[in-house]
């Protein structure tokens, strides 16, 4: 499990080191540098598809779909003492840091420094079981292309346009849920549990299935319980399945002890589903799976938070990274701080603009 990552002069970080655990949930105002954490993650695994990170040699920072940091430059500081930055990964018994000079044009920058325990290369970062879904994911679509690409990870597509492919994929192979906390109902497969999370998460009586008549296409279909005898596709119903699907499939099919990282998974969801999703996450977490998510929703935070009241998981299973910002005479700086829940849900230490929009529009209004 990755435990720790640490950022040196990297974007908007002089200097921040951030906790993680098996659901990391980042935070905060827009613009602040919640990407970047997850940016950095990128590089590090870019360069490692690349043979670069293991070699000592470089480290890549741009990639055609993973990772675009634009320049050098770009990845610097503003703030920066030197042009040296560095990334600092700490897994369970190993550490490993690479450090490059952020100058010139070049996006391939080679190392200047290296320190690399030989165990690092055993993070989930680093094996072929590692999955990344963008915010960018793909909406509804008449037909899904079948899997074509070969991957070194993230099968299901960075935008999850592999989904209806893979969850094909769990159908004809009649893959087993590996995670038994994930399972809603009294079956084994991953393709049984898809429905019933899609129907817990968004609308109940939710059933999906797929269409794969055509050799080159598949076709995903939607029926509900309310409507007997029809289905539907993607294109006639909500959003929110569409954004939805790959979080789940991708969650169900994870191998144990893999590292998923997700962006917005909130995203098209109806603040009650969001709630769910975050429970959703919650015990995927809990059953072995280090999930690290970024998200704007409060609703997919009091899910967590629920989810420990509840006893389904343990606080010490969940960590919160809130990038927020301050006035420093007159100057906005960065902050980073890590609320912590207890055992009953809540959050004693609550930084200013960390979800508190409500309570504060609540009050104007009154």
């Amino acid at each position: 499990m990755i435990n720790q990552l640490r950022l040196f002069q990297f974007k908007g970080f002089k200097d921040q080191v951030f906790n993680f655990a098996n659901l990391t949930l980042l935070t905060g105002i827009n613009g602040m540098g919640k990407s970047s954490v997850i940016q950095a993650l990128l590089v590090l695994r870019n360069s490692y598809d690349r043979g670069e990170l293991q070699g000592g040699s470089f480290l890549t920072i741009e990639d055609k779909e993973l990772v675009n940091l634009v320049s050098p430059d770009a990845m610097l500081n503003a703030d920066a003492s030197s042009n040296e930055v560095s990334i600092n990964l700490v897994n369970d018994e190993s550490e490993g840091l690479w450090k490059v000079a952020a100058e010139g044009v070049s996006n391939s920058l080679p190392l200047i420094d290296h320190e690399i325990h030989p165990e690092v290369f055993d993070s989930p970062l680093c094996q072929p079981t590692f999955q990344y879904l963008n915010a960018e994911r793909i909406g509804p679509r008449q037909f899904y292309d079948r899997l074509s690409v070969s991957r070194r990870h993230s099968p299901i597509g960075y935008r999850g346009e592999f989904t209806a492919a893979i969850l094909s994929e769990a159908a004809t192979r009649l893959k087993k849920l590996e995670h038994p906390k994930l399972a809603l109902v009294k079956s084994e497969f991953v393709y049984d549990q898809v429905s019933s999370w899609l129907s817990q998460i968004i609308y109940p009586g939710t059933k999906v299935s797929l269409d794969e008549t055509n050799p080159n296409q598949i076709t995903i279909q939607y029926s509900f319980a309310r409507q007997k005898g029809k289905s539907f596709n993607p294109l006639n119903i909500g959003f929110g399945f569409s954004f939805a699907l790959p979080v789940i499939v991708a969650v169900l099919t994870a191998a144990p002890s893999s590292l998923l990282i997700v962006e917005n998974p909130e995203a098209h969801l109806h603040p009650k589903g969001q709630a769910e999703m975050g429970r959703f996450l919650a015990l995927a977490a809990e059953s072995g799976i280090q999930i690290l998510i970024e998200t704007h929703s409060d609703h997919i935070l009091n899910g967590i938070r629920l989810a420990v009241k509840e006893k389904e998981v343990s606080p010490e299973s969940i960590s919160i990274i809130f990038v927020g910002t301050f006035n420093d005479k007159g100057e906005q700086k960065v902050y980073v701080t890590e609320p912590h829940i207890d055992q009953n849900g809540r959050i004693e230490d609550w930084p200013q603009d960390f979800f508190d929009t409500w309570e504060y529009s609540m009050m104007r209004l009154l």
